[in-house]
């Protein structure tokens, strides 16, 4: 029985985790945290800007969803050190949903140029933290920081790391991944 849990969990959340994760941020969700996040002029929105840890997983995969749906975008990581190929994984997957990640090389945030109109598009709100601290007190304001998950149906602050994970729960974080950046660009463009 306690096999089944922990292989369920790691199907559904990636590992405990990111099921304690998923549920602290579920919890801060319903109470508002996160309203910052979500107040964007999408007028003002020139380039997707897409950050997570490694830039091989999740972040990659959101450019190039952007980028297939004519958006402006580009992708960094906040860990990494530059210059990898995208995770295998997320190259199969992003091929057999007609995406393409063969070409990505990861960048590291310090290669960073702000553009004015650049909205930051976090995984976790600890990315969102780090480009607020990033930016710093005197950062532009016509560039903004959200999180990808929230503009889900049902919103969600936190998209686990599937980089560790069993393939089961990596293609299931790739298609959420999909689906926000999806949810995001038809908001862009009403």
């Amino acid at each position: 029985m306690l096999n089944v849990i922990i292989q369920t969990i790691k199907n559904h959340y990636g590992s405990k985790y990111g099921l304690k994760n998923q549920w602290v941020y579920s919890m801060m969700v319903r109470f508002g945290d996160f309203k910052q996040y979500k107040d964007i002029d999408f007028k003002q929105v020139k380039r997707l800007v897409f950050i997570c840890s490694g830039n091989i997983c999740r972040s990659p995969l959101a450019e190039a969803v952007a980028l297939k749906a004519g958006i402006e975008s580009i992708s960094y990581g906040l860990n990494c050190r530059g210059g990898d190929k995208a995770d295998p994984r997320a190259i199969a997957f992003a091929s057999k949903n007609d995406f393409d990640l063969k070409n990505h090389i990861t960048k590291n945030i310090n290669l960073y140029v702000p553009h004015p109109g650049d909205l930051l598009v976090g995984m976790e709100p600890n990315h969102a933290k780090a480009l607020e601290e990033l930016l710093g007190p005197m950062a532009d304001p016509n560039i903004k920081i959200t999180l990808v998950g929230l503009w889900l149906p049902v919103c969600k602050a936190y998209i686990h790391d599937p980089f560790n994970a069993n393939e089961i729960f990596f293609n299931r974080c790739e298609t959420e991944v999909v689906a926000a950046t999806n949810a995001l660009i038809a908001k862009l463009r009403h």
